[in-house]
């Protein structure tokens, strides 16, 4: 465990104070649901991520979308990859671009094509990836943003369609209805 050499008191009614500083660094804000476990003594905060409760189910969709649409796809949070199709298993646990987490808060689909000249989505802090199609599909439990499904192409050979687009926001509506 790291030290950060910050010392807080609990307050009358039992709370403390988590530094600015920290909460930036987690992309904790305001209404940021923590999970609060004791182990050995230590009292552990952790960042509570519904989508990791189904990260079982989340997978086997994956694989089943590259299977049928021969995608690479993931699923994430809104923090990190947590299920991914075959050829990308390096991608998991990777941290996802603000810019993602940004465009999934605005609650819609996007088909983005570099041949349409759409501007392609950095994915992932330090992406330098070339996409030439991307999909981006919100996951929308209780009608809170819970984490996204993306598809995402690096060839010409593969550009996505509407139907694919209706594929992963099948999987999205599946996989919100886990997390209810």
């Amino acid at each position: 465990m790291k030290d950060t050499g910050i010392v807080r008191r609990i307050d009358e009614l039992g709370r403390i104070v988590i530094p600015k500083e920290i909460r930036r660094t987690l992309r904790l804000k305001e209404g940021t649901p923590v999970q609060i476990f004791v182990t050995n003594g230590e009292l552990i905060l952790k960042k509570y991520s519904p989508v990791v409760d189904i990260t079982a189910f989340a997978q086997t969709f994956c694989d089943v979308v590259y299977d049928t649409a021969d995608a690479n796809v993931f699923v994430c949070d809104k923090d990190v990859v947590v299920a991914t199709s075959p050829k990308i298993k390096n991608y998991l646990g990777k941290q996802v671009s603000e810019n993602l987490i940004n465009l999934l808060e605005e609650r819609k689909s996007y088909l983005l094509n570099l041949a349409d000249n759409s501007n392609m989505l950095q994915c992932f802090i330090d992406d330098n990836n070339t996409y030439q199609s991307q999909i981006i599909v919100p996951i929308l439990a209780d009608s809170e943003i819970v984490g996204g499904v993306v598809a995402f192409s690096l060839t010409q050979e593969k550009t996505f369609t509407l139907s694919d687009v209706k594929i992963l926001q099948t999987v999205a509506n599946f996989m919100a209805k886990q997390v209810d």
